[in-house]
């Protein structure tokens, strides 16, 4: 007999990041952004992971098939397309902090971003503005979860 019924087997993602990010996204931005988060779920399927929904987003993590390992082969960790989130491995707060900048990015540009991100990287990927901007974002965000971690320990 199941007593948790199906909510009881959803899987969950947990974090630090309280309320430095978003914890839901807007309803424009889904529709701004669908077309970049459904080349995002095509390639997310490939990975044959189960995804989690966290903070308005899908996130397939720790995956290590399709997307998962051809990020793997290329040196990354994880790529964010629309309102979907594939790494290869566990991420930290910090990494998700970078990736969630991403979707941010995808529901302002909509189905501009990937045009204007691969612009963007014609003078590399560390020169790249959206990259800079995302790890911007992570660095403040880390730096505010180690604040926290030291004023609890105090």
């Amino acid at each position: 007999m199941d007593q948790g019924g199906p909510r009881a087997r959803r899987p969950v993602r947990v974090d630090d990041l309280g309320d430095l990010l978003p914890a839901a996204r807007s309803l424009w931005g889904y529709v701004w952004a669908g077309p970049n988060s459904l080349v995002g779920l095509v390639g997310a399927l490939t990975t044959r992971t189960r995804p989690v929904r966290w903070r308005g987003v899908l996130l397939f993590e720790d995956a290590d098939s399709g997307l998962a390992r051809f990020l793997r082969w290329r040196g990354f960790t994880a790529i964010t397309l629309g309102h979907v989130i594939v790494a290869n491995r566990p991420l930290s707060d910090g990494l998700l902090a970078h990736e969630l900048e991403h979707v941010a990015q995808a529901e302002r540009w909509g189905p501009l971003y990937y045009p204007a991100y691969l612009l963007g990287s014609v003078r590399g990927y560390r020169r790249n503005p959206f990259e800079r901007a995302a790890r911007r974002t992570a660095t403040v965000i880390q730096t505010a979860l180690e604040e926290r971690s030291r004023g609890r320990r105090d």
